[in-house]
């Protein structure tokens, strides 16, 4: 019996050193700041911009479309590896819009450090700024996210008002994914950055398209299928066969409906 009281304490010792680890490194398993790497097409339309976000300035640049002003605007928010200077590039593809991408706080040139209190400010503080712009249309912006993004316009929808969500590999929470990866760790009572999509989705009347791929490993399709259960206005999710978490930006389908849905609005 002695034996086997020792060998218990010794593995809840372990595990609530395990505990211990996965609270505190639990940010580095989440975010991965990228340095800037701006590669801008010299076709590009680009204004460089500067959003300040408490005491943060975030950097970015507005992509803006030959229209005429003022604008309808998409509101781009990356994947939790992504600077967004890539975009730049695939803003042509998005018609008639311009299209504003900013750097999350610790990303590129953007100060501060990631997290999700950060981030949910910062997708606030890019929307009034854009709003604020007389070459803007207040009443056509769209929201986009990717990946961990997804949870930023969701929250953006919520709070704002936007004239439509295309969302790209998302997840009911953040939460719920780890969870499902990390079963033997209580997640719900250890997780700083839940990022619960599900709740915010219930309020938000604007209508949103979602993709996700069925060779998804990192966010499985079915937490894309479950956030849109939730969600208040018409939503459709489109399944991209074939496509993993890291390669869905190469399906000519998901441009196309997004495309398709743009004009819609």
């Amino acid at each position: 019996m002695k034996k086997m009281a020792t060998l218990l304490i010794t593995l809840l010792a372990i595990y609530a050193a395990v505990l211990a680890f996965f609270f505190v490194m639990q940010s580095g398993f989440l975010f991965f700041p990228q340095p800037l790497v701006s590669n801008i097409p010299e076709s590009a339309v680009v204004e460089e911009v500067f959003v300040t976000s408490g005491e943060n300035v975030l950097h970015g640049w507005l992509c803006k479309a030959e229209s005429e002003q003022p604008r309808k605007l998409i509101i781009y928010f990356g994947g939790n590896a992504e600077e967004v200077s890539h975009m730049i590039a695939e803003a042509s593809r998005l018609g008639d819009y311009a299209l504003l991408l900013v750097n999350y706080p610790g990303y590129g040139k953007s100060e501060g450090r990631p997290g999700q209190k950060s981030f949910f400010e910062a997708a606030l503080a890019i929307y009034d700024y854009a709003v604020s712009r007389v070459d803007i249309s207040p009443d056509h912006v769209v929201v986009m996210g990717r990946s961990i993004g997804t949870g930023s316009a969701v929250y953006l929808a919520a709070e704002r008002n936007v004239r439509g969500v295309v969302l790209i590999s998302p997840f009911e929470s953040i939460r719920a994914v780890a969870q499902s990866k990390m079963p033997f760790l209580p997640v719900r009572l250890i997780l700083r950055h839940p990022f619960p999509s599900k709740k915010f989705s219930r309020k938000i009347g604007a209508p949103m398209i979602t993709f996700y791929g069925t060779h998804d490993n990192i966010i499985p399709p079915r937490h894309s299928q479950k956030l849109m259960q939730y969600w208040k206005g018409p939503a459709r999710g489109i399944e991209l066969p074939g496509y993993g978490h890291n390669n869905i930006f190469e399906s000519r389908q998901m441009w196309e409906e997004i495309k398709n849905f743009l004009e819609g609005l």
